[in-house]
């Protein structure tokens, strides 16, 4: 890869966002620029990583400095053009911030926006043998330790064990059997170096809609695989570090972003899905959301008592509680001012117990009092005799021709593969009289284009809620109110916003879950010195979150990948809050 040779360019980028100073590039430095060119090649859309990769080529030349740089470059004496290792500091943050707010060249935003969320992210959660990093006590930042729940007595508890099959652990000869054990009837194809795996029902994901088709179908009687491409983890795995549990329970390692880089997408990608790493909150369909769907689009189930006993159902099952016994500093933050103001303050449901204080639920919840499919409804699939395959991508839909006069294609099934281990060479081939694709929304698409899928409408009319940050400075010694951000439960108040007639507005204030490295990396930019600073405060602030109305994104699409491709949100909330921020990263939808 060409970035790989450009490794002065992205260390004097990267440390333009990070140190005020010019400086030589010395040990500590050096493995944030290999950590940055390492993740970036390894996760970021190719398309990206290509362009990154010209940009910093261009810069290690004079004549491509000029270029990108214009008149910051230029000096008073021979050679008269310095490339951009030789520029100021001074000069090279007015380049950067130059580019973080084109309009025009939307490569270079791009560049900048990759740059500057991988260089801060890593910086922030990279650890050392430890597990700490330097740049956390300067900042006031701790990691959860608290105990495990039972961890001297139950270090063995796996609930989903019975019914597990981890490729990660397996080799060509012991998944077989592993996968007969399990009760599946296995065979190999020598010609396609595959396994052939039958049962009744392939589910692709074991998140909120996998996990719960698993239990009922297995309930049902039926014969249930699930797939799922990340690891399982129970409450004792957590280690509640913001940079490997990102890496580990996240698609992307939570760097999945839209092709220009504005929207960022925190998806889970471990046994659970969503659910192991949402923010505990349970927030009922809306009425006006309920009055779209069954009137306006026409689904009549959602205007129907069926659907409030559908909830009542899934809110039961994941043990939903309406009160919170202490609230964090950030809720409580929002409560006061809210009503200061006399604005009105919600409670939030949360399927996690009363006296639930943990604010690194996002992590993995360390004291297992969160209830996700992982602890509910996939336990139950497993105790009715479904298998889980951890580990285990989905590639491409099995698809047949039928017979004129039926429907153009059936689906018998799906072919996956391991992408954990190497030692898993076969490809598995699993046949099925149903195939759900429960890997959400974003994932989804990809998956029916790579299998040949030609509806124009696949990944089309993609709806996000953009979401805007605000924060201010709250020192205990002025608010008397105790606490730092990471501390508590996540969300446990909001304020639904009303217009000025007070008319419900589709939007809701709510307190973020924000470590160190989303911090900065979502955080606008304007120098190196003023970052620095808001790093230094950044567990004193109080960040809340407006999710505004859901606008069209665009599209995914890409066989066997994510690329979201964004079109021009229409006028609203996401470009006013633009407008009033530097434009680096524009949203994040969790």
């Amino acid at each position: 890869m060409m970035i790989r040779l450009c490794m002065a360019s992205t260390a004097l980028l990267g440390l333009s966002l990070l140190f005020p100073t010019r400086i030589a590039l010395s040990c500590p430095e050096k493995w944030l620029i290999r950590a940055v060119a390492e993740i970036l090649t390894k996760r970021a859309q190719r398309q990206v990583v290509v362009m990154v990769s010209i940009v910093l080529k261009m810069l290690s030349f004079r004549l491509g400095t000029l270029v990108l740089c214009w008149g910051s470059c230029l000096a008073s004496t021979w050679p008269f053009i310095l490339n951009f290792s030789e520029m100021p500091v001074e000069r090279r943050e007015r380049v950067l911030m130059n580019w973080s707010r084109q309009k025009f060249v939307v490569p270079l935003r791009v560049v900048f926006v990759m740059i500057k969320i991988y260089c801060l992210f890593i910086f922030y959660t990279r650890t050392d043998e430890n597990s700490n990093n330097l740049a956390w006590e300067a900042i006031g930042y701790r990691v959860d330790k608290r105990q495990k729940p039972n961890e001297s007595h139950n270090k063995q508890e796996r609930p989903l064990q019975r019914g597990l099959v981890e490729t990660v652990h397996e080799t060509d000869s012991s998944l077989i059997q592993s996968l007969t054990q399990k009760g599946l009837k296995v065979t190999q194809i020598p010609q396609h170096n595959a396994f052939k795996i039958k049962c009744d029902v392939v589910i692709i994901g074991s998140g909120c809609g996998g996990g719960v088709a698993a239990a009922v179908l297995a309930h049902s009687g039926q014969k249930v695989v699930v797939l799922e491409k990340g690891n399982y983890f129970v409450p004792q795995d957590y280690s509640s570090l913001e940079g490997p549990s990102l890496d580990q329970l996240y698609e992307s390692s939570a760097l999945l972003s839209t092709v220009d880089g504005k929207i960022v997408v925190l998806a889970g990608s471990t046994v659970g899905g969503g659910s192991a790493v949402n923010w505990s909150a349970c927030i009922r369909t809306p009425s006006h959301v309920l009055k779209e769907w069954s009137v306006d689009h026409e689904i009549r189930l959602f205007g129907t008592p069926d659907y409030g006993s559908a909830m009542d159902a899934v809110c039961k099952k994941i043990g939903v509680t309406q009160k919170c016994e202490q609230e964090g500093f950030q809720n409580q933050i929002l409560r006061k001012g809210c009503e200061s103001l006399g604005l009105k303050v919600e409670a939030v449901a949360r399927n996690s117990s009363e006296g639930h204080f943990c604010g690194s639920c996002c992590y993995g919840c360390r004291t297992g009092d969160k209830k996700g499919t992982d602890s509910t409804w996939l336990v139950d699939a497993v105790e009715n005799g479904a298998v889980i395959l951890t580990g285990c991508k989905a590639k491409k839909l099995i698809l047949e021709n039928t017979p004129h006069g039926e429907k153009p294609k059936k689906c018998l099934g799906v072919i996956a593969s391991s992408v954990l281990n190497k030692d898993v060479t076969k490809e598995l081939h699993i046949e099925a009289k149903v195939t759900i694709a429960a890997c959400s929304a974003v994932s989804t698409p990809p998956l029916l284009i790579s299998s040949g899928l030609k509806n124009p409408n696949i990944g089309r009319n993609l709806h996000l809620h953009p979401c805007a940050f605000a924060w201010g400075y709250f020192p205990e010694n002025l608010t008397g109110i105790q606490g730092k951000v990471y501390e508590g439960g996540i969300i446990t108040s909001l304020n639904r916003v009303v217009s000025e007639t007070g008319a419900p507005v589709p939007a809701i204030i709510e307190t973020p879950s924000l470590g160190p490295g989303l911090f900065s990396a979502l955080c606008p930019w304007t120098s190196g010195a003023n970052m620095k600073e808001r790093m230094r405060k950044v567990f004193e602030d109080c960040p809340s979150l407006y999710i505004g109305p859901r606008q069209g994104l665009g599209r995914s699409e890409r066989g066997g990948e994510n690329r979201l491709q964004p079109k021009r949100i229409r006028q609203g909330a996401h470009e006013n809050r633009a407008e009033a921020s530097t434009e680096d990263t524009d949203c994040c939808r969790r």
